[in-house]
């Protein structure tokens, strides 16, 4: 089987327990522009998706890619063929078939149930598990008629036993106002860390990278209509178990944000185009997410392991192996490890934008 200098991403819509993925569609002009229960678009998933209290369907969440023959796999299968060609040889490279971090593209119609992610460190100890779920976030758009915020970390920290009894109580009104309200705007990035209390807003359009697990603890467990079956609660623990992963320290709208909204840091320029780092490792070591300006041809920047492309604005091709892949708004791409000489050119009259995100 010849390499692939590149692979093109298909959709791989993923169930959840809220609604959305009209705006994702609208977006990529693929599909028909309406909210189901497959609000998120897996692009870079070598991780399964939880579902507990819904029927199991086997590898949801798998990244679906296609091959230079046409032919159709699962991203995980794929790296098994050819690992040390997709994921790279180096030292500290992912170990089995793992990619290293997980990416999506997150589209919701209703504001999300607040919930909270383990970290690494909890995860390693409790759920044995390498990865916690420490998440990014790149805002692309909001729904007309929306405003785009987050709840996001405790503004009035309760006590553990508070915040028990408000979740088993149910007192969604006196949950919400313990937290901060946040804006978000396109453009922006944040950083949102493990055991800190969050809901996104509903209308908001965004990539989402984060380590790869799908570890959560939901605190409401209705929203709209749409109800969180126990078994997708507590990630078949209980509450007391999990009462343990929240951070318990306040913090104002104005700490949160210059905590978690994240000033992109210029990197050296390259041939036809400039890049900025999103995500380093200041912020965390699993994985890094860049942005890519190409004015003109430029090369997709060697990383050391499997690259992940998104394109967000403009018009152009991706080329590297003579193939061809037309680059609009919501295409995507992964460029494996061993791949050399891809390129990003835009077409006459246009630049393209592109977010990049990477292992750590």
């Amino acid at each position: 089987m010849s390499r692939a200098s590149f692979l093109e991403v298909l959709p791989t819509r993923v169930r959840r327990g809220y609604t959305g993925g009209a705006q994702l569609e609208r977006w990529t002009g693929v599909g028909t522009g309406e909210d189901s229960n497959r609000p998120e678009d897996w692009i870079a998933s070598t991780t399964e998706a939880r579902n507990p209290g819904m029927e199991c369907i086997p590898g949801e969440g798998l990244t679906r890619v296609c091959r230079p023959d046409g032919t159709r796999s699962d991203l995980r299968a794929e790296i098994a063929g050819d690992r040390a060609y997709h994921l790279g040889a180096a030292p500290g490279s992912m170990p089995g078939n793992e990619l290293g971090f997980l990416a999506k593209i997150l589209d919701s119609s209703i504001r999300l149930h607040i919930q909270a992610h383990p970290t690494a460190a909890f995860a390693q100890a409790y759920l044995q598990s390498r990865y916690g779920k420490l998440e990014a976030y790149v805002i692309l758009g909001v729904r007309p008629g929306c405003e785009a915020y987050a709840l996001l970390g405790f503004r009035q920290a309760p006590s553990r036993e508070e915040w028990r009894r408000l979740i088993a109580e149910q007192d969604v009104t006196a949950m919400q106002a313990c937290l901060n309200r946040v804006s978000l705007a396109p453009g922006d990035v944040w950083l949102v860390p493990g055991g800190m209390p969050h809901a996104i807003g509903e209308g908001v359009l965004m990539i989402e990278v984060m380590e790869p697990s799908d570890w959560v603890v939901r605190c409401e467990f209705e929203r709209e209509g749409i109800v969180v079956p126990p078994a997708g609660r507590y990630m078949g623990r209980d509450l007391d178990f999990c009462l343990d992963i929240f951070d318990y320290r306040s913090a104002s709208v104005e700490e949160i944000r210059a905590q978690c909204c994240l000033a992109p840091r210029p990197l050296p320029s390259c041939a036809g185009g400039s890049r900025e780092e999103l995500v380093g490792p200041d912020q965390t070591d699993c994985f890094r997410v860049q942005r890519l300006h190409a004015r003109g041809p430029i090369e997709v920047p060697e990383a050391g392991g499997m690259r992940l492309l998104v394109v967000t604005a403009g018009r152009g091709r991706l080329e590297g192996g003579g193939r061809s892949l037309v680059l609009q708004p919501g295409a995507r791409a992964l460029v494996p490890a061993g791949s050399a000489n891809c390129r990003i050119i835009p077409e006459v009259g246009w630049a393209i934008e592109a977010v990049m995100c990477l292992p750590g």
